[in-house]
């Protein structure tokens, strides 16, 4: 669509090289007050990394950046003067802190001088406008990553008067209901006059708000187009995906097996988890995952998901209650010994839980129970390696190369790495915390298919997450954390999604 002003921000040829990798090429876009204009594209494609340098974290090899059409050497500073504002993917709190401290190192001393009682005052107000209530005393090492999320918004909120608003997958970590607020709050701020861009894999909200899309592909614009054109969501996974009209996606799928023998694999019962302030987060909680079984977890963020993932991983003791696993009791066990019984862990920050700076890639598979191959007194790495390249789980999910350091990844990668290193133990138990969270579409159907693959050989699969259409996709049984405690299982077939949100919210009924 033809405007007859200037965007307030424009991008001209922006083009940035890392070494001899090209994560952005000549991109040329333009942003408009009043307007919403969605950034998709696969993992990899140079979302991120261009917002990165609209922010002024990055600084282009080539190409300019104009804001109200004058050119612009960004760099953070002079975006937060210009108005620019940016919530990253990956958090920039402190977790040492509080959230009102966090919130107050980022802002300008003349909004310091209000004081803490005013601060205070207008998180209250931003959260209950905007439906993403945070508590202002809690420390963020204490928060779940949608509580964290939360406090990034509000942060950028609060820096100053913003005039473009970027968002790099900010609902990934949000419930459904926080979403739905996350998306009117973009649409006020559109009527209000300010720039939005917003990078999110999830297609339902950038076809629900935008104005503008645009599809990055290998670090190019692929395409732009405009809401009067009108949104074809499955042209634009066509787009995303580099699959051409008449061509077929060629990942392998996966049936749904009828397993006949099964047998409890994944036994919890009566288990009390205290969190770190040692209240009880979980009392006389049960559950039961079968072989051949996904298992479900719905629940509210916050209510005790990551506190029982990293109990029945050994990460965290359990204050009363027993952990099985294929009839063997664990629950006094260590991590490691749960590795070795065939026990796999995905968690819901791969970055922050996963990562060991300064080692590769395939140094992460071994220290989660890949052992390799003895080569006198050392390991035989290369064989290892090209064990690896050959897995099919390490090639659908697109994995990078595997003597590169995990810590140089972006989060989309990292987080294939610890989904191949999860599947390619084929476990026994494997407990799966958002597994596609930040993921774009092609991998979160090949992370999908791969779970399902797993339950077909017989592994027990324990799925958090806070996505309703993915649970009830995925899952043989389902269970909802409420009232401290978890439910029993549910027939996906035999409830409606409603009824579980009910539950979630208000816990089960009285008998």
């Amino acid at each position: 669509m033809a405007r007859k002003y200037f965007p307030f921000l424009e991008t001209v040829d922006l083009t940035i090289k890392f070494k001899d990798f090209v994560a952005n090429d000549a991109v040329s876009l333009q942003f408009y007050k009043g307007f919403i204009h969605s950034i998709v594209g696969e993992n990899g494609a140079g979302k991120s990394t261009l917002m990165k340098m609209l922010y002024g974290v990055y600084h282009p090899t080539s190409g300019k950046i104009k804001v109200d059409n004058q050119v612009v050497e960004m760099t953070p500073t002079i975006a937060m003067e210009k108005g620019i504002g940016m919530v990253f993917q990956d958090f920039r709190l402190i977790p040492a802190f509080t959230a009102l401290e966090n919130i107050m190192m980022a802002l300008p001393k003349s909004k310091l001088k209000l004081g803490r009682a005013e601060i205070c005052k207008e998180i209250k107000e931003i959260s209950e406008k905007y439906k993403i209530a945070i508590d202002p005393d809690m420390y963020v090492w204490e928060m779940d990553l949608g509580q964290r999320q939360r406090v990034e918004i509000i942060k950028v909120m609060m820096m100053g008067k913003p005039e473009l608003l970027i968002f790099d997958e900010p609902t990934s970590v949000l419930t459904v209901h926080e979403a739905q607020a996350f998306l009117e709050m973009l649409v006020e701020l559109k009527n209000n006059n300010i720039a939005v861009a917003l990078i999110t894999h999830k297609l339902n909200e950038v076809l629900a708000v935008s104005d503008t899309i645009s599809v990055l592909r290998h670090g190019k614009v692929k395409c732009t187009i405009e809401k009067e054109e009108g949104f074809d969501k499955e042209k634009l996974v066509g787009l995303i995906m580099g699959v051409e009209e008449g061509e077929k996606n060629t990942v392998k799928s996966f049936d749904r097996l009828e397993i006949k023998e099964v047998h409890p694999m994944l036994e919890c019962k009566d288990m009390r988890i205290k969190d770190e302030h040692g209240r009880s987060i979980l009392k006389h909680a049960s559950l039961t995952v079968n072989s051949g079984e996904i298992v479900g977890v719905a629940g509210i963020s916050g209510r005790g998901q990551r506190e029982l993932l990293e109990s029945i991983f050994g990460l965290k003791d359990i204050a009363e209650g027993t952990i099985k696993i294929d009839s063997v009791d664990f629950t006094d066990k260590e991590t490691i010994d749960r590795i070795n019984s065939g026990m796999s862990f995905i968690s819901e920050d791969p970055k922050r839980d996963n990562v060991v700076e300064g080692m590769e890639i395939r140094d992460h598979f071994v220290l989660a129970g890949v052992t390799p191959d003895s080569k006198g007194l050392d390991y035989d790495w290369k064989k290892l390696q090209q064990n690896l390249e050959s897995e099919d789980y390490v090639k659908d999910l697109g994995v990078p190369q595997l003597n590169r350091q995990m810590s140089t990844l972006s989060g989309g990668n990292i987080q294939r790495a610890v989904l191949a290193r999860a599947a390619i133990r084929r476990p026994k138990v494997l407990l799966a915390s958002y597994p596609i969270r930040g993921l774009d579409i092609g991998t979160a159907q090949t992370v999908h298919r791969i779970l399902i693959q797993l339950r077909n050989q017989g592994s027990a699969i324990l799925l958090v997450s806070e996505d309703m259409d993915e649970i009830f996709e995925m899952s043989d049984s389902i269970v909802v954390l409420s009232n401290n405690s978890i439910t029993e299982k549910f027939d996906p077939k035999k409830i409606t999604p409603y009824e579980i949100g009910e539950l979630m919210i208000g816990g089960a009924k009285d008998e």
